[in-house]
């Protein structure tokens, strides 16, 4: 047998909760995104400047990086890039489309311990 139970919300105890404070709040989500705070990458990797980069630029860093599309035509989505790519054009919104570099991550075959021993 299913039971229900139904607690009613007693409104002397809604008006004594603290309201979250919104603006601590984003700004503690745009620095985990990469978005505030210091401008240095940390240790884990991810990076807090928010440099932009253009289509044909050459990417200096591997790593995952979120594309930001002309005119939103289409949401603002992640990729992997690799070091010496260069970032592409988009079929839509051609070289108006940004890169921002989330996380540093090596590409596996450029690390020492995978590399091919030629």
């Amino acid at each position: 047998m299913l039971k229900v139970y139904n607690f009613s919300q007693n409104p002397m105890h809604a008006r004594n909760r603290k309201t979250p404070n919104l603006e601590l709040r984003l700004r503690h989500i745009l620095q985990a995104r990469g978005q505030g705070g210091s401008r240095h990458v940390e240790s884990s990797g991810r990076r807090r400047d928010g440099k932009m980069f253009s289509a044909g630029q050459p990417v200096t860093e591997s790593g995952i990086y979120e594309v930001v599309h002309d005119r939103a035509h289409r949401t603002a989505h992640e990729v992997v890039m690799l070091k010496g790519d260069s970032f592409p054009p988009c079929d839509n919104c051609a070289a108006r489309v940004r890169f921002r570099l989330i996380r540093t991550a090596p590409y596996i075959f450029q690390d020492e311990d995978f590399e091919n021993p030629e």
